[in-house]
């Protein structure tokens, strides 16, 4: 679709602008949220860590108290004020009957030792009193299970030896913390890290200690706003933390959103895991930043796209109004105005110097304009003496001619009187090129009337074969015989045509003759014809060789000649073919040359 240049240049600008607006603003949102995720998804690792630490203090603080605990101090008070779950003493006649991993760690070593247990619920009851077991609940995403009650409990424990004066040990203080439902705990790591912030109503931080896959404590809440306790981690983060031991950190969903997770297990005293620590970052927030900054670039986009098209007049008119001059001034000249010349300034160089290029072509042009009236009037004054030339020629060798191909007739017939064998070869030698001749001047007396336009075209119904054809055939019956060429003509007697017999006779001899002169000896020449329509096709093969296709096009320009190797001696012109279309055109027709495997065909077509 053509368009204007002022059209063209505007969606140009502007199709940049968009590809350039729809480039950065992809590319802004894909740095935007890649640097919120790998921000969120960072600060929650290292807030895990944070928290690691903040768990791993509950054994530092109970070792503290411990180590200012005396072996007849009151452990009621005691329990009470380091805010423990339970605290009791294990005599040493009684530690193989103990249950607790930690204390029988702390016999063997007599080292303090503080670790996270698994406390089955028979002996709960007897160290602190009944604990309400937690319900579990079905969790999208988790593994299937059979339980529906979690009875067990989590706790951080700490043990310490007292040894009696003699270096021996004497009984084992043993203390904890039950975690299960320990909001308390919980909440005060929580304020620590996240200050017990809120997003629409979400923690913006959440923290979980994991029993196993099941949530014992934490702030991260359900559908009704309520402790999601109960409910189970995914079977990816359980495959991955509970079985393999490492830590998960990418985003998941927990209960009811998403979050930038970090996950890492909890160990006992022999190494194994028996539960998760989770931090959890509410993804929301960065989402709504990320929208937020994305909007806010897509509205500098379209600000800019706007800016634009206000200044893209300002922007477009310097280059489109001297260019506009220009092709006036460029019309002006192809109408014939070549003096016309472009009367503008402009701050753009490279238009300053494409206007002094065509004013100085413009004069050219008249400079041009005024040798060439003068050439052309040479040229016609010299076309016109050539033609006359041609003609004057061709008509006085014809005369010449007529008597010399007579006189040489009647001598190799031997009416003017008795020849020997050697002067009738050298008189059929004469003939032979007597006929050459005569068809030369006949071609050049043709060329002149075509070039003249003076060739006179006079039709009336005639028998394409009798009329013409058989005139030829029997015209050049002796030159094929010399060459023992076959001549069939098979046109159909009864096909008339409507034109002129002496121009198709010229048509029919050039056509023959080259089939004579270029076929192979012995070979053979075919004529035949076809009615297509409103048109007769005649088609004059003859035996030799095909013509290469890239030399096709040459055989019916004026002055050109094929041959190929062996050919050398053949005469020729370079005309017959020319006028032969010529005339074929005159009878509003056709001709070319087709390549055959073992010679070729000349085709032409006339109106019947």
């Amino acid at each position: 679709m053509i368009v204007k240049l002022r059209t063209k240049i505007m969606f140009i600008l502007l199709s940049i602008i968009l590809l350039l607006s729809l480039c950065m603003s992809v590319f802004g949102y894909l740095v935007i949220k890649n640097n919120i995720l790998k921000t969120a998804q960072h600060r929650a690792s290292k807030d895990l860590e944070i928290v690691h630490v903040l768990y791993n203090q509950q054994f530092q603080q109970m070792q503290m108290a411990f180590n200012l605990i005396d072996a007849d101090d009151d452990l009621g008070l005691l329990r009470n004020y380091l805010d423990l779950d339970y605290l009791y003493w294990v005599p040493k006649d009684k530690i193989n009957k103990e249950a607790s991993k930690i204390v029988l760690r702390v016999d063997e070593t007599t080292q303090d030792v503080g670790a996270v247990r698994i406390i089955p619920k028979e002996q709960i009851e007897r160290i602190k009193g009944r604990v309400e077991g937690i319900k579990i609940k079905p969790t999208p995403k988790a593994l299937p299970t059979d339980k529906d009650q979690l009875d067990s409990v989590m706790a951080l424990e700490y043990a310490k030896p007292f040894m009696m004066t003699t270096g021996h040990l004497d009984k084992i203080l043993v203390g904890g913390k039950v975690l299960n439902r320990n909001y308390k705990f919980i909440d005060g790591i929580v304020e620590t890290v996240y200050e017990n912030r809120f997003y629409q109503g979400k923690p913006l931080g959440t923290i979980t200690i994991f029993q196993g896959d099941v949530r014992i404590t934490t702030n991260v809440l359900d559908k009704t706003g309520q402790r999601a306790i109960g409910t189970r981690v995914s079977s990816a983060v359980y495959e991955t933390v509970i079985n393999q031991g490492r830590k998960w950190l990418d985003k998941a969903f927990v209960v009811t959103d998403w979050y930038y997770t970090a996950y890492e297990p909890i160990y006992n005293i022999d190494g194994e895991v028996i539960g998760i620590l989770y931090v959890g970052i509410l993804e929301k927030p960065f989402t709504e930043l990320q929208k937020n900054l994305f909007f806010k670039l897509i509205f500098i986009m379209a600000l800019t796209l706007l800016i634009t098209i206000i200044f893209m007049p300002f922007i477009i008119n310097p280059i489109i109004v001297p260019l506009k001059k220009i092709l006036n001034t460029t019309k002006k000249i192809s109408d014939g105005v070549l003096g016309a010349k472009v009367k503008e300034k402009t701050d753009v160089r490279e238009l300053n110097e494409l206007i002094s290029s065509i004013n100085k072509m413009s004069e050219a042009l008249v400079e041009r304009d005024e040798k060439l009236e003068v050439v052309n009037e040479s040229l016609e004054i010299l076309n016109k003496r050539y033609l006359d030339l041609i003609g004057f020629v061709s008509h006085e060798f014809k005369g010449v001619l007529s008597s010399v191909v007579l006189n040489t007739y009647l001598f190799n017939k031997g009416i003017l009187g008795p020849i020997n064998e050697k002067q009738q070869k050298a008189l059929k030698s004469m003939a032979r090129n007597l006929d050459y001749l005569t068809v030369t001047v006949k071609n050049f007396l043709n060329l002149s009337r075509i070039e003249k336009d003076e060739l006179q075209v006079s039709k009336k119904e005639i028998s394409l074969k009798e009329h013409v054809f058989n005139v030829t055939v029997d015209a050049f019956a002796q030159q094929a015989s010399e060459k023992e060429m076959r001549v069939t003509n098979r046109i159909d007697p009864e096909l008339k045509v409507v034109a002129d017999s002496g121009l198709l006779q010229v048509v029919a001899n050039n056509l023959l003759s080259n089939a004579i002169k270029y076929g192979k000896s012995k070979g053979e020449i075919r004529i035949d014809s076809r009615i297509q329509g409103h048109m007769v096709e005649v088609e004059v093969y003859n035996d030799g060789l095909p013509i290469v296709e890239g030399d096709l096009s040459k055989l019916f320009k004026k002055f050109s000649r094929v041959l190929y190797r062996g050919m050398e001696s053949i005469k020729g012109t370079g005309i017959g073919l020319f006028i032969t279309s010529e005339i074929v055109k005159q009878h509003g027709g056709s001709i070319k040359a087709v390549p055959r495997e073992n010679g070729n065909s000349f085709i032409f077509q006339i109106e019947r």
